[in-house]
């Protein structure tokens, strides 16, 4: 019986998995375009999809 190659892909013994919930973010500006002109803000994105991070502390209206 012939051995069959293995995947391609690099094996991690780090624990990558486990950090499904802790997440790599970092902070960037982003501007936001509206009827009243641009502004420009920081916000703290998730590495992998560069979506926003909402902190905790926004619940409760301004």
């Amino acid at each position: 019986m012939a051995t069959q190659p293995q995947p391609t892909q690099p094996q991690t013994d780090n624990g990558d998995q486990s950090d499904a919930g802790n997440e790599q973010t970092f902070e960037t500006d982003i501007s936001e375009t509206g009827d009243d002109g641009t502004s420009v803000r920081q916000a703290e994105v998730k590495e992998n999809d560069l979506s926003e991070v909402k902190p905790e502390q926004e619940k409760g209206g301004e």
